[in-house]
């Protein structure tokens, strides 16, 4: 099945009641309601996709030196796809980060919306890992900082 992504950075200063009463309810240039949005389909056909909740995620990679590192971030939500080839893809959210998902089936096939929270600064090394800062390891903050100038 086709796997669908939709994840939205919540503006946690909109106002709804504002976009209510002054723009039939939708937001306007200084009443934003998403900071930023990723969508984004998984590559190849899923034949299993789950969520696991509570969970400790291994962030595996490269140093610049090409040195390889291994941290474990806790208290995860890991979106899980199995392919038809039988590897796996795994999607890291922090959860305290998440404020909604909603999982849609359809035709097409499956759509996982999440919305996260923008009280937390949110670390989005690559596509599909988003880790708030505070948990994010502090050894690669600096890499991702060089990254995003």
């Amino acid at each position: 099945m086709k796997v669908t992504l939709n994840i939205k950075l919540v503006n946690s200063k909109f106002n709804q009641a504002y976009a209510d009463k002054d723009n039939e309810g939708e937001e306007t240039e200084d009443n934003i309601k998403y900071l930023w949005e990723d969508e984004f389909d998984i590559k190849g056909n899923v034949k299993n996709f789950k969520v696991i909740n509570n969970t400790t995620y291994l962030l595996k990679g490269l140093y610049p030196n090409d040195d390889e590192f291994c941290f474990e971030i806790p208290n995860m939500t890991v979106l899980e796809c199995t392919m038809d080839d039988d590897s796996v893809t795994l999607l890291p959210f922090s959860k305290k980060a998440i404020s909604k998902t909603d999982k849609v089936d359809s035709k097409d096939g499956l759509y996982f919306n999440i919305n996260l929270k923008s009280i937390y600064e949110i670390v989005n090394p690559m596509l599909g890992v988003y880790i708030i800062k505070e948990d994010y390891p502090k050894e690669l903050l600096d890499d991702v900082s060089d990254e995003e100038e």
